[in-house]
Parts: C-alpha cells; structure tokens; sequence
C-alpha cells in the first residue's frame, strides 16, 4: 500500500511511519522542511495552507491511503491558528484528494473537555470545551461530508519516548523544580502508548470499516496524579508537587489547563472488535517504564 503521512515530522507522526515501514508499506512523508522526514520514508514538499502543493504532493504520491497527523496542538494559545491549521488546513487537504479518492484517516481527539468521569464511546456526545476540540469536531465534520472512503481515529493522552512526555514531563521531573500535577490529580485520564496509537492508524489504513469512528485508549484510566508519580518512579526522582489550578492557568493558559484537569475514560471495545487491535501496552504500568528506557538509550 502507498501511504501519504501529513504530520509525519511529528512525535506521533514518526511512530505511525515506522509502524508503516514495518508492515512494508511504501511511505511518504508530506514535510515543510525537507530532512525533517523519518528515516526510510520518501519527503514531499508541502504545506497544508498551500493548496496547490498539497495538489502537487498528492499527486507524486498517488496514495492508496492519506493519513491526516498534522495539526496545531492543544497546547497552541492562539485559536485563530488551531483554526486556521486544524480546519482551513484539513478542508485543503480533502480538496487535494478528491480527485484521486484515496482513503482518509484522520486523527482527531477525545480529549475534548470535562467528561465528569464519565466511559466515552465512540457514539457518546463528546463534551467540547477547547478551541482545539472543536477545531477536531469540525474536521471530524468535513471528512465525514467529504465523500471519501475514510476513519476517524480518537487517540486519548498520548505518551511515550518523545513529544510532550519528553520535552515536558520527563525533563520536568528531572529538573531543580519538578513537574507539578495541576490541582489534586484525581481527574481520570484515559492514556495510551504512541506505539500503540500509530498501530492502529495501521490498521485503520488497512481495514477499518469505512465511515467508523474510534478511540485509541489502553485498557485501564488512571488518574493524573498517579500517571505523573508513575514517571517519577521510573525516573528514580521525588514525586510531583501539586499546583493550584488558577496558577496553572496563568502559565500555561486556559484551554491547555482544561485538558490536563478534564475526567474521562475511554473504550477501546470498538477499536478491538472491528479492528482487530490492542495495545501491546495495556496500562500505563506497563508502558511507562518502556517510554522511560527508551529516552534513556537515547
């Protein structure tokens, strides 16, 4: 199968082409600076607010499948930008392949605001909270209308041995200061390994259902507090301190507060059932302690 990637530079991105690259599927890599690609995937140049080298992009590839990893994360403060990149950018690239009608899968979230606690399936009405949820509904939408042979994929708080997890937490943790769990941490999170994340973006390029929606979570939520002090542990440092949430806001904003404060789990009944995947790492217990190693071989 010939796979275009959008977002391919990225922490999930590289992880989803590797998992192609494994099943031996040729692979290309839509970049905006060329060298950024992963290793043995073929670069194309291409921008997703520049529709006509998307036109261009699609074309050298002739893609039997488009899988849709590039965005402006949670973490963005400006939601004109997460709009611009989310919405206006996925609406160019459906443009682009309407032509060739590949297959579509699309990365969308499931963190999308406070859930109470409540088991989101892929069926449950998402409460949306954050210009970045709602910019991923929306591309939800357009995707759904575009006439495309397609999946929409939920992922849940993705860790593992690069990106956020990395870069913020680890090194956190590992600093003079120490990360801090924001407000009491007893919000479920609904985690899941950027292995097994990428896995099933495999499969979903492979044989999903057309029109299907689903989460890719791991089996068992835990909660912030607890994800958190699971890192330290594998790092061998004290356990995180607590920061008030009005103060987390201050530094860091509202809408990326809100994700990490958020309470939900998720199901990943569907995605086992009509897939036919699971995690390879089925708690954060588990998987935890591999993202830790894996930063450490470096």
């Amino acid at each position: 199968m010939r796979v275009l990637v959008t977002g391919a530079s990225g922490f999930l991105g590289a992880a989803v082409c590797d998992a192609l690259r494994e099943g031996g599927h040729e692979t290309f890599a839509l970049v905006r600076t060329p060298g950024s690609e992963p290793d043995r995937t073929t670069a194309l140049p291409g921008d997703l607010m520049n529709q006509r080298a998307l036109g261009e992009a699609v074309d050298r590839a002739a893609p039997d499948c488009v899988i849709h990893l590039a965005a402006e994360i949670a973490t963005q403060r400006d939601p004109d930008r997460i709009d611009l990149v989310n919405v206006e950018g996925t609406k160019r690239l459906l443009a682009a392949c309407a032509p060739a009608r590949p297959r579509f899968v699309f990365a969308s979230t499931v963190v999308t605001g406070e859930a109470g606690g409540a088991v989101l399936h892929e069926d449950s009405d998402l409460p949306v909270e954050t210009a970045y949820g709602r910019s991923k509904q929306d591309g939800e939408r357009l995707v759904r209308e575009s006439g495309l042979d397609h999946a929409i994929l939920r992922p849940s708080h993705v860790y593992g041995p690069g990106g956020w997890f990395a870069v913020e937490l680890v090194a956190r943790l590992r600093g003079a200061g120490r990360a801090a769990v924001v407000g009491k941490g007893d919000n479920w999170w609904d985690v899941v390994h950027v292995d097994d994340a990428a896995r099933g973006f495999v499969a979903a390029a492979q044989r999903g259902p057309s029109g299907a929606v689903f989460h890719l979570v791991d089996d068992e939520p835990i909660s912030q507090y607890d994800f958190v002090a699971l890192v330290a542990s594998a790092l061998g440092t004290g356990r995180p301190r607590r920061v008030p949430v009005w103060l987390a806001r201050l530094a860091a904003g509202t809408d990326p507060v809100r994700a990490v404060v958020r309470s939900a789990r998720s199901s990943n009944a569907k995605a086992k059932a009509e897939l036919g995947w699971a995690p390879r790492f089925p708690t954060a217990e588990q998987g935890v302690p591999d993202a830790v190693a894996r930063i450490d071989a470096g």
